[in-house]
């Protein structure tokens, strides 16, 4: 009908950091406070649940095959379908307990591919990671780094919450900090920041000169870390 038309606009036309939780809660004038439909609850890529040893745990899992087995430390829990009819998604619940949990993938019968959650003992260290530890030294380029903080065998320990101290070195500064817990009401423009979940981000952006950027970050009863970024000239 009006073929000048080539799509419309139905969102927001900002940059902003999203709005999860907002409207998935809906007041009726009687009764209790209720889920909207298009909410769900949040699931946690974890399988280090101090305290409920023995107690019952739900766990979903999400798969593309037809089927998924799943296994607590090499003992079957049990197989279900995960077609177009389950969403793609199925739902065991039993005891929890610390080890292994490990879903498989089915097809015609066959085990295709896996993929495990380990339980991690209380964070020790702290390991750095960044997307590039190279940037030009423009003034503009940006390295992001993620902190985890792991048990002493290097699994990230997914209940580890301690304040986080950054210092810099070399051509290059902190823009931002951040944890993705969307209750955090710090600042994103700090020399610290609270781990959520066992991680936190740090951005880090050249200057215009040249050499190396070194991230420290420490935290008290942690085994700090340093990592060093390469801001290369033009």
């Amino acid at each position: 009908e009006n073929n000048y038309v080539i799509g419309d606009f139905v969102w927001t036309a900002i940059d902003y950091l999203g709005e999860s939780g907002i409207g998935a809660y809906y007041y009726p004038d009687e009764g209790d406070i209720r889920l909207t439909e298009w909410a769900v609850w949040p699931a946690w890529e974890s399988w280090t649940w101090p305290g409920h040893e023995g107690k019952d745990i739900e766990v979903e899992v999400y798969s593309k095959y037809p089927a998924v087995r799943l296994y607590v430390n090499d003992t079957l829990v049990g197989e279900k379908q995960t077609g177009v009819a389950e969403e793609f998604k199925a739902l065991f619940t039993l005891p929890y307990a610390p080890g292994e949990i490990r879903a498989v993938g089915i097809a015609n019968g066959e085990e295709k591919e896996s993929t495990a959650l380990q339980t991690a003992g209380t964070g020790k260290m702290i390991a750095l990671s960044a997307d590039r530890d190279e940037i030009a030294a423009d003034g503009q380029d940006l390295s992001y780094i993620t902190v985890h903080i792991t048990d002493e065998n290097g699994l990230i320990d997914p209940n580890a919450s301690n304040k986080l101290a950054f210092e810099i070195e070399g051509p290059g500064r902190i823009v931002a900090v951040d944890n993705a817990n969307l209750k955090d009401s710090g600042s994103y423009v700090a020399n610290s920041r609270d781990a959520w979940k066992g991680k936190a981000l740090v951005i880090v952006r050249s200057t215009g000169d040249a050499g190396v950027i070194s991230l420290k970050v420490t935290s008290p009863h942690l085994k700090g870390s340093t990592i060093n970024i390469q801001s290369i000239g033009q």
